[in-house]
């Protein structure tokens, strides 16, 4: 590990945390980020990492320091992973550490988040904080909209996202809910007098990195030149937020780093009637504010006021408070493929440049800056001319996969000198630039020259300019990117846009919907519940018991344990490529990096150990699952071997660095199930499930029969705490310490891979930061690897997966091909169903066969038909196997039941609302689970959720506004859902309890905390037996879950585990109340504490062990189903594919709830997990090496803030009546996902408007989940008739 953070020495680079100057220690070396020397040299472990991409937000703190030019003290948010921490050189870093925790006042921030129940796994929850307290330096008055806009470099995982708004819009101005705080008392750590700039360097290096680099901070600009002359020739990067580092890691691997953030000359910032300059490390957030101010100040620049807007778009606040537009322009420079925002917007606006090197400035407009060989060169400034006029026009768009903090699939500016009184004739060349297209492609200059002294409310010259458009348009064939297709259609509706926008005063009112951009409303949310209690606090809305740890930074996950002594870093080595054979490995570059220890591969576990993770349970042709491929490579990504070293920098670093050796296979990899179906690539086919009656007949007499065919596509866990486990050697055996769903499977497996008894190995799980089914068994292998390894070192071995590693090697839910018939009666209802679906199993063939099997019993969801068939295929390809995601089964079931459903509908000319209400579940009805519907409240739920969402009323709202917008179209969708909730298990539910002499009480459970609130429930039920004696929740502390105290435990899975630890509870606390009534009976007037003392002093044993053995129904899959309805209604914007979701409606039957509030939010959280499900979470494959492209934040895109509903309505069902569970409650985790899907069908009612508007074909519209914008344009078919110009006056 690193040295250690010291105190400052005169002239040694210096920092200051929280408050405290340090040292930077020598041994860091300019790659090292300031999340390393935060975490690994100060151990401030409050502070997470995930991504190292500036994508996900867990690794925010605050920037304190003086402008370089200004002399302000200026507050940031800094993505502390892509900042090198020589960069940070002066500044004043507060850390969630710095501004509260339980040894010193809660922060108010850290305070509201857990009031309002916004954690829930809480590993992402000190980077909310720390986003809010950023920006509240800056702008301690904030409305409500600006605050949601706050955090749109944040994912959560788990919240949905409604709850942390709620709290943090709390802090709003404009809200009713507490209100903004004193900035000065939020700040009481920070003294502005003690803030100095931050020092410079001159020409001298303030660090040395291990292959020779060289981190240079000059202090002035004739400095800057000067390094610029002497290292022209060699490999450097210019540093200002280094926050290219998250897109294109290789340009930031070089020889010389050069900080230009503290050269004041490159700050200056001058408007005059003229224009405005701009020095080149102005920073996106300054540029925002400074050309808001511009365009209100200069009318000539009032275009700059719709750039602002623009930039609000351009990745996520704290990259835009570091990075420069200089910055951005140097990546497309780089890149030219990139789609840089900054550069269109500025050369839309005819702006010019200055380059400046050891010879002088010159002046450059952009188009030429990119052919400029800028080595020995650097940015100066830009000057933006005044060109606006009340004839200018000046309008940008950015049309993303994802709302925000995403790039974009086309973006355009365009800029126009118009006169309205000549018919809106062009009287200059406008500017028209198109990113997105290819490395070639920025002006459409035929396009430009076509336009010139023509009229824009000519019919036939705007369809002219659209189709020259369309011709000099040619996007290249680009495997992450939407299809040149779409982006030339994309293009073409922009510049449409732009025109309709341009002339909306001669625009008939229905066409003006074309012209701007979709808009968001706030987001809000209710939430209906009715606390029953059994007793209290059981059935209470309590926040979780470890809220404040989590908003505080308090609460420790596994990777934030402080290293031990001698300890080992691990990284995998992966395959280049699929269906290879290994053959060696170079490891001379990686040898080279400090701290690089040896290698592991197969040939050093054979014989040694077992080469196989997979657990006993399955059966032994299933048990495939190798830790380094023995034969050929599975998968592009599969570890091939492991490296070991000093930190994990220098691991991952290392790993990087070997070359791995092998030998082409003779085949193509398979990437795609299509694929796999068409050359036939099967494991096998499982046995067909029918109806006692005969499905074929059935069908046949049908008068109204479809068939087709459903694709829903992969998804990745991206949980925010990423694979990790540390293992070390102890007096008793291994002691492994990691985030599992299943701690006595670790054992299980490690016995296997080790070859060691059981009583060697202990497992202990803290805390999981998310796991949705991803932990339970995919973290088995870097267990194994830590265990081998520290078995051979006989040193302590630790590994944390980076995001890219853990995307490329990790396990997904599987993409699913699914066929099918249904046939109807003339009276509307479903009489047969038969399905054929394939399941992409992966390069093995294991645990997908529960999933899979899940799937398929789900596939009816909450409709009945009389008869059904199944058939069921595991294909293979070379792909990591599948695993288990959140709602592994039910959630393709549901989007595939829903389509289907639909398409019926569509085929007998129903309402598909109405269809799918006749053909609910009734009570008595076997579903085709074989579970009787004994306790149905589907209909009664559906009926009082489209009363209470006003369906009727909405549907006629959506009509109308359908009418009036020719463009922008809304729809509005229904659905149900029906979950089936195993209670057969892994093992038994256990508690371990004691009560201590002072009163406390400490448990220990058999499940896994992950945020779904199973630590609060279990302590609610063990208080509820006691809380007669006085014991209240505030006494209860919980321990890790330990395979040491609970054997033969049960894992965390299938929703179930809270009630059912819940029951261990009771079970544990009742053998407690029953020791402590013969006490109570002599002592009735004793409180708690004396009740206690007075027991364990005369002998009373206060600690007990309470077990929940469970069981489905009898010869029955499942002991119940959770149940839900909702309701979804969409905007799309038709020329662009883009949409919201305007509102959402759920009612969910979860029986009686344990914590209503807890459980609302796992009901908010699954339905927004299902919205990245079905409409934005898109993986990617190279068809020539397997290797998975959507391998990071930059391609991969989870819901944010900003993707939500924007108005979030949950209901629990209230008197549900009894549930044969425990506590006659119900499993909430999962079920909700499934609703989400009518997000999808409420897009297809949006879409099947405007094509009914334009006169398309009636035909059920088919499509590949996920349902992405691009997507959707396509589905709206717009082509130049739909483009005509008769609405115009």
């Amino acid at each position: 590990m690193y040295s250690g953070g010291i105190a400052p020495s005169s002239g040694e680079p210096s920092i200051h945390v929280n408050g405290k100057a340090l040292e930077i220690p020598r041994d860091c070396n300019p790659e090292t980020s300031l999340n390393d020397f935060l975490r690994d040299v100060l151990n401030l472990k409050g502070t997470k990492v995930m991504c190292r991409e500036g994508g996900c937000g867990c690794c925010v703190v605050t920037a304190t320091y003086k402008h370089p030019a200004t002399e302000e003290v200026v507050s940031v948010p800094v993505n502390s992973c892509l900042c090198p921490v020589y960069s940070a050189v002066g500044w004043h870093v507060t850390t969630i550490e710095g501004i509260g925790g339980s040894g010193k006042p809660y922060h108010p921030i850290q305070e509201r988040l857990a009031e309002h129940y916004g954690t829930q796994c809480g590993f992402c929850s000190p980077g909310f904080v720390m986003s809010m307290y950023s920006q509240l330096q800056e702008n301690p008055k904030p409305t409500m909209q600006q605050v949601e806009h706050f955090f749109d470099g944040n994912i959560c995982r788990c919240t949905g996202y409604r709850s942390i708004l709620d709290g943090m819009k709390s802090f709003a101005c404009d809200s009713n809910n507490g209100g903004c705080v004193d900035i000065e008392e939020m700040n009481k750590s920070l003294c502005a007098e003690g803030i100095a700039k931050p020092p410079t360097s001159g020409v001298i290096p303030i660090a040395r990195g291990w292959k020779g680099q060289r981190f240079y901070n000059p202090g002035s600009l004739d400095q800057l030149l000067k390094l610029l002359k002497r290292y022209k020739d060699d490999e450097y990067q210019l540093v200002c937020g280094n926050t290219s580092a998250g897109v294109f890691k290789e340009d930031v691997l070089v020889n010389c780093y050069i900080n230009v953030r503290n050269v004041p000359e490159l700050h200056n910032i001058r408007l005059s009637k003229s224009g405005l300059e701009i020095g080149a490390t102005v920073t996106l957030r300054e540029l925002i504010d400074t050309f808001k101010e511009a365009a209100e100040k200069v009318p000539r620049l009032a275009h700059l006021d719709r750039i602002s807007d623009h930039y609000q778009q351009v990745a996520n606040q704290a990259v835009r408070a570091n990075a420069s537009w200089a910055g951005n322009l140097m990546m497309k420079h780089r890149h030219q493929d990139f789609p840089s925002d900054v550069f269109i917007t500025l050369e839309a606006a005819k702006t010019v440049i200055k380059v400046a090197d050891e010879q002088g400035t010159q002046d450059h407009v952009l188009t030429d800056f990119l052919r400029l060989d800028m080595r020995g060169k650097v940015i100066v400034s830009a000057k933006l001319p005044a060109i606006s006029t009340d004839q200018h026009f000046y309008r940008s768009f950015k049309i993303t996969p994802r709302q925000l903090n995403a790039h974009a699939y086309v973006n355009g500016a365009f800029q126009f000198a118009v006169d309205k009184r000549q018919n809106y004739r062009v009287t200059e060349r406008p500017n028209i630039l198109i990113g997105g297209i290819s490395d070639k492609f920025n002006h459409a200059i035929k396009t430009e020259n076509f336009l010139l002294n023509k009229s824009l409310l000519d019919e036939e010259v705007v369809q002219s300019a659209l189709k020259v458009l369309e011709s000099e348009v040619v996007p290249v064939e680009e495997a992450t990117a939407s299809s040149p297709e779409h982006r030339r259609q994309l293009a073409v509706n922009l510049l449409y846009k732009t025109i309709l926008d341009i002339g909306s005063d001669a625009v008939e009112g229905a066409a003006r919907s074309g012209g701007p951009v979709l808009t968001r409303p706030l987001q809000r949310g209710e939430q209906d519940f009715v606390e029953e209690l059994q007793p209290a606090p059981l059935g209470q809305s309590v926040r979780k018991l470890e809220s404040k740890a989590q908003t505080s930074g308090e609460a420790t996950y596994v990777n934030d344990y402080p290293a031990h002594a001698n300890e080992l870093f691990l990284a995998y080595v992966l395959a280049p490529e699929a269906a290879i054979k290994v053959i060696g490995f170079d490891t001379e570059e990686a040898e080279k990096v400090p701290g690089y220890h040896s290698m592991l591969s197969l040939k050093d576990l054979e014989g040694k150990y077992t080469n196989n993770t997979t657990m006993p349970i399955f059966p032994p042709e299933m048990q495939t699952d190798e830790i380094f491929p023995s034969k050929l490579v599975g998968f592009a990504g599969q570890p091939v071997s492991v490296v070991l070293a000093e930190t994990q920098w220098a691991a991952d670093r290392a790993a990087s660095l070997v070359d791995v050796k092998f030998d082409a296979g003779d085949e193509e990899p398979i990437v795609h199930i299509t694929e796999a179906l068409a050359k036939k690539s099967i494991h096998f086919k499982d046995a067909q499930r029918a109806s006692k009656e005969d499905a074929d007949a059935t069908l046949a007499k049908q008068p109204v029969r479809v068939e087709g065919e459903v694709t829903v596509g992969e998804q990745i866990h991206f949980f925010i705490e990423s694979l990790t486990a540390s293992v070390r050697r102890t007096e008793e055996g291994f002691l492994v310490q990691a985030p599992h769903q299943w701690i006595e499977g670790v054992t299980v497996m490690l016995s296997k891979v080790l070859r060691r008894p059981r009583n060697q190995i202990r497992a202990i799980s803290p805390r999981i930061g998310g796991g949705f089914g991803g932990k339970m068994f995919m973290v088995d292998h870097v267990i194994a690897v830590c265990a081998i390894a520290c078995d051979i070192t006989h040193r302590p071995c630790r590994m944390y997966l980076r995001l890219d590693t853990f995307a490329l090697s990790g396990q997904k839910r599987p993409t699913i091909v699914a066929k099918y018939k249904a046939g109807a009666d003339t009276d509307g209802f479903l009489r047969s169903v038969h399905w054929d679906s394939a399941v992409e199993a992966g390069y093995a063939c294991n645990f997908i066969t529960l999933i899979g099997r899940e799937m398929d019993d789900s596939l009816d969801q909450a409709y009945h038909a009389d008869t059904f068939k199944r058939d069921l295929t595991y294909m293979k390809s070379n792909k990591p196997q599948a695993t288990a995601v959140r709602a592994p089964g039910s959630a393709p079931a549901a989007m595939l039941n829903l389509l289907m459903m639909d398409h019926m509908a569509h085929e007998l000319r129903v309402d598909p609302i109405e269809f799918k209400r006749k053909n609910l579940y009734r009570a008595g009805q076997v579903d085709q689970h074989g579970m009787e519907r004994a306790d149905n409240n589907l209909g009664r739920m559906w009926d009082d959720l489209y009363k209470e969402a006003d369906i009727e009323k909405r549907r006629s709202a959506i009509e109308k506004f359908n009418k009036e917008n020719h463009y922008k179209k809304r729809g509005l969708d229904m659905s149900a859902i029906s979950y089936h909730i195993s209670y057969a298990r892994f093992g038994p539910s256990e508690v371990d309890m004691t009560v201590h002499i002072d009163g406390s009480i400490s448990i220990v459970h058999s499940g896994s905390e992950m945020g779904q609130g199973l630590t609060t429930k279990v302590a609610q039920a063990a208080v509820a037996q006691l809380a007669e004696f006085g014991a209240t929740l505030d006494m209860v502390k919980t321990k890790p879950t330990d395979s040491m105290l609970l054997p033969q435990m049960d894992g965390t899975g299938g929703s179930a585990t809270s009630e059912l630890n819940a029951m261990a509870a009771k079970v544990a606390a009742e053998q407690i109340r029953e020791r402590l009534l013969p006490i109570k009976e002599n002592k009735p007037d004793a409180g708690w504490n004396e009740l206690v003392m007075t027991a364990i002093m005369s002998g009373v044993l206060l600690k007990a062990f309470g077990t929940y053995v469970s069981q489905n129904r009898e010869n029955k899959h499942a002991r119940y189903s959770t149940l839900g309805v909702g309701a979804a209604e969409v905007e799309v914007d038709i020329l662009t594919g883009e949409y919201v979701v305007l509102r959402s409606d759920i009612m969910m039957d979860i029986g009686k709830s344990l914590n209503p509030g807890v459980d609302i939010g796992q009901i908010e959280g699954a339905y927004v997990f299902g919205m990245g499900y079905y409409l934005t979470e898109r993986t990617v494959y190279d068809s020539d090496t397997g290797r998975n492209l959507a391998d990071g934040t930059w391609n991969y895109k989870p819901p944010q803030a900003a993707d939500v509903p924007r108005d979030f309505r949950v209901h629990l069902l209230k008197k549900p009546g009894d549930t044969d569970s425990v506590f006659s409650t119900k499993a909430i985790g999962e079920p909700p996902l499934g609703l989400a899907a009518t997000c999808v069908t409420a897009i297809k009612r949006a879409i099947e408007a405007f094509r009914k508007q334009q006169g398309k074909p009636d035909v059920n519209l088919t499509f590949e989940l996920p349902l992405t914008p691009a997507r959707v344009l396509q589905l709206c078919e717009v082509g130049a008739k739909d483009r005509q110009f008769k609405m115009f006056k």
